[in-house]
Order: structure tokens, then sequence, then C-alpha cells
């Protein structure tokens, strides 16, 4: 009897401290907000028992951090907020466990965005495998991850103005483990903590504050705005009259200056976009230093503009080159040329002209893929990217040479995007436990070839078998996968080339066929 009154006063005692709770609040305490608890809120927040003295210690712990506390707004929290949601979508290696409560995400959202992040790995990188967190490569033993922060403000976390933190792999499995001893963590952590506080003496969130757990107050009703007009016309007179020039000129005055490309994408809420991107070769003689506008102007097939643009720009080093993007909405279906530029003090310097021919809309839940993209540099961005961002994969940039000329030196890389691919069910274990994952996966084959014309005037012929390659899920954008892989040039002469590329859906059974031209040169 006594063994069964103590199995049921254990059995009460764990379904009052684990049942009482919502799960929002059971999920709050567990979430990368415990990172920012003082030792007393921690031991506070243990002894919580129900929704409503979770609500006010939620509301209380906000409001101390609040710099301008009686505001409707809480400036620290939206930043907090912010760090969150980037390393959630940015920073997850396991389906289970969020990225704001791994070690990167922890030192994210308690430090912000590094001033600087690399890699020193020994691993053989997979095709179309792209690291978020990578920037730079060097041996290692085991993959790692090196993230420099750097700044005055620094001083009040890791009292140096300079700190570096190393993030192991050591099972590599994509799990990174802060590596201890360069910087004591700990003591910064509670640095972090006590310079978040800037209420420390509020016993209760004031009333007048809107509580952070409480759902925010309707506004009332207000006029529909209009939506504003497209830009159709340049709105600087010297632009208009270069493009116009440009032409009726026989032959381009800024041949080989600057190349135009451009492509079609989709986000998965159904947002159609069209990106463009100047390329500029080191030869044309421009310079990331410069003060330049980026214009362009879309025409239709009659030649009436449908859209115009101007835009303070710096250009983008890309290995020796440089680049310019943006991305284009609202424009509809049908064949359209684009003529995009840089200008200085309202002088063009160059103009590009690219002809477009447009879908006007992409159905978001059709299985398709993207065009073929050819690069010599594929790189992951350092902040969050925007669904529409122009050639940016789940947190990878991509810039399409668009002039298409690579040297020996040079890794040819392809890449494309493809959506709503067929998903694999996972396989069975053969000791006929659960699969490690309950999600499947793209099942994709590339069939390369490559013909090329060489300078002595002899052709090459080069192909490889359908080869299984990963399609890698991009972060932030359901249904969306990336697939690519780098080619050495180092064994291509000098010449003409043809690359073709196809890409067989082994799932849903069908397959596409994509070609790209390019020139190597010494």
């Amino acid at each position: 009897m006594k063994s069964r009154i103590f199995l049921m006063t254990a059995l009460l005692a764990l379904a009052g401290s684990t049942f009482a709770l919502s799960t929002e609040y059971a999920q709050w305490g567990e979430g990368p907000a415990q990172f920012l608890m003082t030792k007393e809120e921690a031991a506070r927040w243990k002894s919580i028992k129900t929704d409503e003295e979770a609500k006010a210690f939620v509301d209380l712990f906000w409001a101390r951090r609040d710099p301008t506390v009686g505001t409707p707004r809480n400036e620290f929290k939206e930043e907090f907020d912010a760090r969150v949601d980037y390393a959630d979508k940015n920073l997850a290696t396991n389906k289970k466990i969020r990225g704001s409560v791994t070690d990167r995400g922890k030192v994210f959202v308690l430090y912000g965005q590094p001033k600087k992040m690399e890699r020193a790995a020994a691993r053989q990188q997979q095709p179309g495998s792209f690291d978020d967190s990578a920037t730079s490569s060097t041996e290692a033993e085991s993959p790692t991850l090196i993230w420099h922060y750097d700044g005055e403000e620094m001083k009040d976390f890791f009292n140096t103005n300079r700190a570096t933190i190393r993030f192991v792999d050591r099972l590599g499995n994509g799990e990174y483990k802060i590596e201890r001893g360069s910087v004591d963590l700990n003591a910064a952590q509670q640095r972090a903590i006590v310079k978040a506080i800037k209420q420390p003496d509020l016993t209760a969130a004031p009333a007048s504050a809107a509580p952070a757990s409480a759902a925010p107050a309707m506004p009332a009703a207000a006029p529909v705005a209009q939506t504003p007009a497209m830009q159709t016309e340049l709105t600087t007179e010297s632009l208009k009259a270069a493009v116009n020039d440009f032409k009726a000129a026989a032959k381009s005055p800024y041949e080989k200056q600057t190349f135009a490309s451009w492509g079609e994408f989709v986000t998965p809420a159904g947002t159609y976009f069209v990106p463009v991107m100047l390329f500029v070769p080191k030869s044309a003689g421009l310079t990331s230093s410069q003060s330049l506008t980026f214009f362009g102007v879309v025409q239709d097939e009659s030649g009436k503009n449908v859209l115009a643009f101007e835009q303070p720009a710096t250009l983008v080093a890309s290995k020796d080159d440089l680049f310019v993007d943006k991305t284009l909405t609202g424009l509809t279906a049908g064949k359209h040329r684009g003529f995009f530029g840089l200008a200085e003090n309202g002088k063009p310097v160059s103009i590009a002209a690219a002809d477009m021919s447009l879908a006007g809309s992409l159905d978001k839940d059709a299985t398709a893929i993207s065009g073929l993209m050819l690069s010599n540099n594929v790189f992951p961005l350092e902040t969050a990217q925007e669904a529409t961002d122009p050639f940016s994969f789940g947190g990878v940039k991509v810039v399409p040479k668009a002039d298409r000329v690579f040297r020996t030196s040079d890794e040819l890389w392809y890449f494309f995007e493809l959506r709503n691919p067929g998903i694999a069910e996972p396989a069975a274990p053969a000791d006929g436990t659960a699969p490690a994952t309950a999600e499947g996966t793209p099942k994709i084959q590339v069939k390369i070839d490559v013909e090329g014309k060489l300078n002595d005037g002899s052709k090459k012929k080069m192909a490889a078998p359908p080869t299984e390659v990963a399609a890698i899920a991009m972060k932030g954008v359901p249904g969306h996968y990336g697939v690519g892989n780098s080619i050495p040039l180092t064994s291509f002469k000098p010449g003409d080339y043809t690359f073709t590329v196809k890409v067989i859906d082994t799932v849903k059974k069908t397959s596409y066929t994509m070609s790209e031209k390019f020139k190597v040169v010494e």
C-alpha cells in the first residue's frame, strides 16, 4: 500500500509540474530566452505552475530588458526576436532541435552577427552541399567554424574588442559544438545577461506597457492605400538618351564591359520575381570604391517601356570581377528586352542588353526547375536573406558568370533550383527499427556532357554517366532544393565549350535537359 501511495504521489507531482503549463509557455522556458535568465529568474521559472503565473513572469522578463519601458515598443525584444528567427532558419542541423538553441544559435542570439566567419574543414564537400556558415577553407582534423567578433562594443561581453569562437563538428554529422578555451563564454554570457537588464528594480510589468505575451490590439480601420504605379521611365535625361543611343547603335559602344543575366523564380507564398545581375569583368576598369548608379529599362515586344529603375549602387567583388544585382517584380508574360547599365555622376559608363522571355507567373505548387547557372563563385551569405533576394538560395549566393569566360585555374560551378520534386520515403533500417528521420528526400540523378571546340582546331567530348546527387533543402524556403557541384578546369584546354546537364527525378519519373556555352582561357 505504501508503495502504491508513493507511486501515486510521484505521478501527481509529475502531472503538476509537466502538464500545468500550456505548450506555449513550456516551450518558451526551453527556448532561447533561457540564455538571458539570471540565476534568480531561472529558479523562479522552475517554480511556475500555471499559465497565469507564466504570463506575469514573461511580461516582467521583457519589461526589465526594455530600454524604453512604458512605450508600446520594446526595442530589445524586437532585436532578440530577429536574431532568434535568423538562427532558427539558418543554424539548425537537427530537425528536432531549433537553430536558436544550438551552440551556434546561442552565440548568435547573445552576441549578434559575427564580423567574419571562416571554415577550417578537411571533409569532402558533397555535390550541392553549401555550408551557410563558411567563407574560407583550410585543413583541419575536424570540420571547424570560426566566428570572429570585432569592435569596441564587444568589450562589454568579452573584456576585449576582438574575440574568436570556434565550433567543431567532431562526429562529422553537422552538429557543431563550441570548443572551449579561447574565450570564457560563461563569463561572457553573464555579462550579456547583466547588460540586457535596463530596469532591474521592476517587480511587475508596467500596466501601461503592452504585455509581451498579449496579442496586439487591432488597429482602427484605415483607408485602403492605392498600389503605387510601376515606374516606367528613367528620371535622368542623360540615362534616357544613353539607352536610346544604345538601341540605335549598330554595335554596342560598351562591348565586353558588362554582361546582363536574369532568371525567373517563385517564392513558396507564390510571389513571382525576376532577378537581374550586371556582371562587370575586371577588364572593364571599374572598382568597388566608385559611387555609381545602377539603372535599367525593360521594354515589351513593341518597344514600349514596362519598367524602369535608377538606384545608387556599389559594385560587389566576385573573385577578380564585380557585380550588382536587383530583383524586379510586376513584369508580365511575353517577350521583353532589358537594358541595364551603370552611370557615374549622371554619365553612363556601361550598358548591356538581355532578351527576356517571361512567363509572368509561376505555379508555386508545380514541380519545376530553374534555369542552369554557371559560376566560379558560390558562397554562403553572412546575413539572413529575403525570399526574393536576387540569386540567393537558402543562404547561398550564386554569382552567374554572365560573360561565361573561365580560366583553367577556376572551378566551374553548375547550379539549379528544384521546386517540389518527388520525395522518396525514408528506407527502414535492416534491423527493423524506425527510420532515423520521418521525412523523405528527393532522388535526383544528373548526367553531364561537355563538348568543346579547342583553339587548336581539335574537338573534345567528355561525358559522365547518370549519378545520384544530393538535393539540399533550402533553409527557410520549403519545397525548394538546390543542386550544384564544381568541376576543376585544370585539364580543360582553351576553347569554346557546351555544357549539357540532364536532370532526372527518379521519384516522379520526369527529366529536364539544359545547356549553356562557356569559354576557357589560360
